[in-house]
């Protein structure tokens, strides 16, 4: 089975939601992408590297693009206790829905995204979105 190199995010603007992902992920901005997210220097189809400076997690990617699909362009599933729960709202994420077992956020752009507790992570059905 092939392993998973990297998730792609789809967006409007670079500069709104890599350093969102950053913090949310805990995968900082590969050096090069950090120096044009701070000089605001990104080609108009340039995207942002996420990386895991261990190599142990899938890349991230920040991709602009001018055709966005609706609702969103991913869907993840992120596991979290209520201390990362606040870091992810104070991040920029604002709450869509609480269900039973997960909450459904939404990033700054308004790609939606579940943060499950972490006794649900391995118990849940997929999240709705899939």
């Amino acid at each position: 089975m092939p392993d998973l190199a990297a998730i792609v995010i789809h967006c409007r603007d670079p500069y709104l939601l890599a350093p969102f992902w950053s913090a949310v992920s805990g995968l900082p901005v590969v050096d090069e992408d950090r120096a044009k997210l701070a000089d605001r220097t990104l080609g108009p189809t340039e995207a942002v590297l996420l990386r895991d400076p261990h190599g142990r997690r899938p890349d991230l990617w920040i991709s602009p693009t001018g055709d966005l699909p609706a609702p969103g362009r991913i869907h993840l599933d992120l596991v979290g206790d209520a201390e990362e729960r606040a870091a992810v709202l104070e991040a920029g994420a604002t709450v869509v829905r609480e269900l039973p077992r997960w909450t459904v956020l939404a990033d700054p752009e308004g790609n939606e995204f579940c943060l499950l507790p972490p006794h649900e992570a391995h118990a849940a059905e997929p999240s709705p979105g899939h």
